[in-house]
């Protein structure tokens, strides 16, 4: 496709934009993105942006409440504060005007896993407490997992993902041996999602605007990136579109659009969004000059029951996620139990930790690899610990350690994640089973990922073979879908009417799942991936070139090329259903 280098002249606050065709370049985007590095992947530590300020806020949360209650005696307890405490995770980078209201949440889940974990556990020790009686924690843990990694895959949730869930209702189905009632657990780590409320929200008392400001400058950053390449790329452009979107959803959770004036940060996105639009303008007259672009600000992303009820469907992407995760994780605990291991919760840990964020193939297989490398350190980190002369206060300072380094880690390196992860699961373990012999954990825990590990393997490759093409296919239609019924509105509303604006939303939130799902395919398999790559691509320059063709109609007036676009999408929609693309 052709790129327009955009140039801008502010005069009496309207906005010009001049659609530069000079240097005009042709984007290769025939064909698939190329296969990850696998030395990458494995040991690269990707920059992503200052990650200490979260380490901190998540030791803290534990830390604090955790010391508070050993000095005062409550020494068991203050070990469960931790399950509480990884609430905090989940409202990092997040604005602080909807922050509160995301720690709370996961916050109420990660309680509701303990008790869960803690009743099943309460109910297997009545049945025995060994052999075939494990199975009901084993249910749960695999429901658990079920549903966190849905809503986590559907909502597009980024690390960590549904695994803290699954986690601590492990740790707690172990809670009755050790005497400890479910509701003591869910107390206890109610007072840990309290303090990761408070540490969670302490930074808008010396940076109230930090996180959107974050947001805002990153997706400029990615919108200079894009237009400032010589030979820009659909991953550049996508990668754009990605953090516009996310950056106007902080603008939004922020409350900064709903203020009577502009401010300047919400003014500095809009002008880099107008930029990715003149860049993704294709088709439009060389000398063609723009008076009155739309002034209208973009909607902020598709709401919650949006995202979750359009994932309700078995070629969505959430959906084939939340399906080889839970037969990855019943069957990795089916199987432990079947083997008399010790601890069927590790081999459904293993298998979660691989399958949650809904990886491909060629990604999966490498995580896996990272689970068992990671998992091996961890258990020699956690047997130098297990083995020192560190208890009580020193303990709870490993943990705040732990909790800083797997923040810190867990975007960057999987696989470093994980050597951290496991000595923390490990050391919470040790509440239910004190006096265990080092031996013991560190065999069970490796046999155990391995089942895991094996089981997560089995169901990228084997469960669900074909998913990935009816992903590719489903988000493709979803795109051209919502571009005709939007075509259908603009018939008869002007573009910046309300239903406009809302599928000009829907479908720039179709085309980031539209590339997620074809860079999934062509990891799976290039070669049919080469096969509808240019299908996919259609449909990818259809909607980004409609989007961008809208900003450049003003507020009152409607288009007037209608039927063109439609022709377009009717073509496309033509060629997607030809069984030679199957």
């Amino acid at each position: 496709m052709a790129r327009v280098a955009p140039s801008w002249d502010f005069r009496a606050s309207r906005l010009r934009i001049r659609l530069s065709y000079d240097d005009r370049v042709t984007v290769p985007e025939h064909r698939p993105p190329p296969p990850p590095r696998g030395l990458r992947v494995l040991f690269g530590l990707p920059a992503v942006g200052r990650r200490w300020p979260g380490g901190v806020r998540s030791a803290l949360a534990f830390g604090v409440p955790a010391i508070v209650a050993w000095v005062l005696g409550f020494h068991t307890e203050a070990l469960l504060v931790v399950s509480g405490s990884f609430a905090v995770i989940y409202g990092e980078a997040r604005p602080y005007r909807s922050r509160w209201w995301v720690v709370l949440v996961a916050g109420g889940a990660l309680v509701a896993s303990v008790w869960l974990g803690a009743s099943a556990g309460r109910v297997a020790l009545d049945l025995g407490g060994t052999g075939w009686s494990q199975l009901v924690p084993v249910a749960v843990l695999s429901l658990i997992a079920l549903v966190a990694s849905y809503v986590v895959a559907a909502l597009r949730f980024g690390p960590p993902g549904a695994f803290f869930f699954v986690l601590v209702c492990a740790v707690s189905s172990y809670l009755p041996g050790a005497e400890i009632s479910a509701a003591r657990g869910a107390v206890c780590a109610g007072i840990g999602v309290a303090s990761a409320l408070v540490v969670a929200m302490s930074g808008v008392l010396w940076d109230p605007r930090g996180p959107e400001r974050e947001a805002v400058g990153a997706a400029v950053g990615s919108v200079e990136k894009f237009t400032s390449s010589p030979t820009p790329s659909a991953a550049d452009r996508h990668a754009a579109a990605a953090r516009l979107h996310a950056a106007w959803a902080a603008v939004y959770d922020a409350g900064l659009v709903q203020l009577t004036s502009r401010p300047v940060l919400v003014q500095r996105l809009f002008e880099a969004h107008l930029e990715f639009a003149a860049a993704t303008a294709k088709g439009a007259d060389p000398d063609q000059v723009v008076d009155s672009v739309s002034d209208q600000l973009p909607l902020a992303r598709p709401g919650v029951v949006y995202r979750l009820r359009r994932s309700l469907h078995r070629d969505s992407h959430a959906a084939s996620t939340a399906i080889r995760v839970f037969c990855a994780a019943a069957a990795a605990g089916a199987i432990s139990v079947a083997l008399d291991l010790s601890r069927p919760d590790w081999a459904i840990l293993g298998a979660v930790l691989v399958l949650q964020q809904g990886p491909d193939r060629v990604h999966g297989t490498y995580r896996g690899l990272q689970r068992l490398g990671g998992t091996l350190a961890g258990v020699a980190l956690f047997s130098a610990v297990y083995l020192s002369p560190l208890t009580g206060l020193a303990v709870i300072v490993v943990l705040m350690m732990l909790q800083f380094a797997i923040e810190v880690s867990i975007a960057r390196n999987y696989g470093l994640a994980v050597t951290f992860i496991t000595p923390l699961a490990l050391l919470m373990g040790t509440l239910t089973h004190p006096g265990a012999a080092l031996e013991g954990i560190v065999v069970d825990r490796v046999v155990e990922t391995g089942v895991g590990v094996a089981l997560a393997f089995a169901a990228l490759w084997l469960l669900l073979p074909g998913a990935f093409r009816r992903a590719l296919r489903w988000s493709d239609g979803r795109v051209l879908r919502l571009t005709a019924e939007l075509l259908t509105v603009l018939r008869t509303e002007n573009v910046s009417a309300a239903r406009s604006l809302t599928l000009r939303r829907d479908v720039q939130f179709e085309l980031v799942g539209s590339a997620l799902a074809g860079a999934e395919a062509a990891h799976n398999n290039r070669r049919w991936a080469h096969r509808v790559w240019t299908r996919h691509a259609e449909v990818d320059h259809l909607g980004y070139e409609l989007l961008a063709h809208c900003w450049t109609v003003t507020d009152v007036d409607r288009m007037d090329d209608i039927d063109r676009w439609q022709r377009r999408v009717d073509a496309i929609t033509e060629k997607s259903e030809s069984p030679t693309l199957g």
